[in-house]
């Protein structure tokens, strides 16, 4: 019991600690001038993954690498299945060219690199290395693209912002520091492997940011929010939280936990990628779509 009231304490101060940080580094970029579409594609991406980044860390740090893949597998899982299954189930989801051209072609090139570097079920800090190059060369690439494309009015300093993003970090870094422990405490407790409880409770926990925002802004009719918000997650978990994490220590997984995970993460990203060429994820497709993740979540069980 005591460990769940920290499992779930930590976990809120992680997500407060990244909507502070987001918040702040959104305001103190504008300050600088930079325009919105960088913005969204460093920070706003960064900030949403920060929780998975930060619990990852720590897990490698205290030698458990197994919570780190079971965070980055299940946090992908559960954003396709859960996140966008979820939005399209209650608001269908248009589909943008530039998603289909760009955001796109990355989930499935992430889901291919993840499926790469795990063929000897090990992750090295030199494919660690390749999969963080991979995700900068992409972020360069956007970059590129709308260069000066956009200008944004600068705003005045507010000196809470600043405070703000002192103080997401500060709870981050305890968040993710009791995140971990806790949760290894009751996978403990629960007689189960650390990679199935990261899987479902730290996973679930450091997706809800996505879900709820790809909600949200399905029903907002915001889809360009929704879809990007996902499809930059999981780029994000594939290919920097998997890649800094070997940085740390070689990132090693359970042969059988891998078999029956991974190839339902390829699965959903390959199957949202086909929904998409409709432009359209329909009510079925995302009833599809989260019957997948229930149907892992009780094979796995």
């Amino acid at each position: 019991m005591e460990q769940s009231l920290i499992f779930v304490f930590s976990l809120s101060a992680l997500l407060l600690g990244a909507k502070l940080l987001t918040n702040s580094a959104r305001h103190i970029a504008k300050v600088a001038g930079v325009s919105e579409f960088v913005i969204g594609a460093t920070i706003v991406a960064f900030g949403t993954s920060m929780p998975e980044l930060a619990s990852s860390i720590f897990a490698m740090l205290s030698g458990h690498p197994g919570l780190v893949v079971g965070n980055v597998i299940g946090s992908n899982v559960a954003n396709i299945g859960l996140a966008l299954g979820l939005a399209s189930l209650l608001f269908p989801i248009y589909v943008s060219r530039q998603i289909t051209d760009t955001d796109i072609p990355l989930l499935l090139a992430s889901a291919i690199a993840t499926l790469v570097v795990f063929i000897d079920l090990q992750v090295t800090w030199v494919e660690g290395i390749a999969l963080i190059l991979m995700y900068l060369a992409f972020i360069n690439h956007e970059l590129g693209q709308h260069h000066n494309s956009e200008k944004t009015a600068r705003e005045k300093l507010d000196p809470k912002q600043v405070a703000g993003f002192f103080l997401g970090m500060v709870l981050i870094y305890f968040g993710a520091r009791y995140f971990v422990s806790s949760a290894l405490a009751i996978s403990q407790d629960l007689g189960v492997s650390e990679s199935l409880i990261a899987f479902f409770l730290v996973a679930l926990g450091t997706s809800l940011p996505e879900i709820a925002t790809s909600v949200i802004a399905a029903r907002s009719g915001r889809y360009e929010i929704a879809m990007g918000n996902v499809l930059g997650s999981n780029a994000f978990n594939s290919l920097i939280i998997l890649g800094t994490s070997s940085l740390f220590a070689v990132v090693t997984v359970e042969s059988t936990f891998l078999f029956s995970t991974l190839p339902a993460m390829i699965l959903l990203s390959f199957l949202l990628g086909f929904m998409s060429l409709n432009n359209t994820i329909t009510r079925l497709e995302g009833i599809l779509l989260f019957l997948i993740y229930c149907v892992l979540a009780i094979n796995i069980i």
